[in-house]
């Protein structure tokens, strides 16, 4: 079996570790003290298809 990604899966985890990076890091120390939900993050994340299922 070949379990290397393809082109597109590479590029979603390439896009995917630059958000969290960029995004969701800075502000990962701040969220866990506090316990609020980052509704700004998960709206951005959704803006970048990011978020629920594919299928029916």
């Amino acid at each position: 079996m070949d379990f290397r990604l393809t082109e597109e899966q590479q590029l979603i985890k390439d896009m995917a570790r630059k958000f969290a990076d960029k995004v969701v890091a800075p502000r990962a120390e701040e969220m866990e003290a506090s316990g609020k939900y980052p509704y700004d993050i998960m709206s951005q994340m959704s803006e970048l298809g990011m978020m629920g299922i594919p299928f029916p």
